[in-house]
């Protein structure tokens, strides 16, 4: 008689047991979901983009890349060199 009851109180402590573990993985589940947008929002700056590999590239507009970098990337360059291959070989040969 007593096994019995020994069976049905372990039963229920073991449901019990499974009962606050299903509850605490709730939990956990939100916290977990929590600490994904403080990851998105805190230690990922809005500024950066994640790439390949892990690296990171930086967005910026465009005036914040003349104000940083001192030119606007819109126009086209001022003068391509020329090409000196004539120069160079002459100036070898003497």
């Amino acid at each position: 008689m007593w096994e019995y009851w020994f069976e049905a109180i372990v039963i229920f402590m073991l449901l019990g047991i499974s009962g606050r573990i299903y509850m605490m993985g709730r939990e956990l589940s939100d916290f977990h979901d929590c600490f994904h947008h403080f990851e998105d929002h805190v230690l990922n700056p809005q500024d950066e983009v994640h790439v390949d590999d892990g690296k990171r590239l930086r967005v910026m507009g465009l005036e914040a890349f003349m104000d940083e970098f001192g030119f606007d990337p819109r126009q086209p360059p001022e003068e391509v060199p020329q090409d000196n291959r004539k120069e160079i070989e002459a100036w070898d040969n003497e």
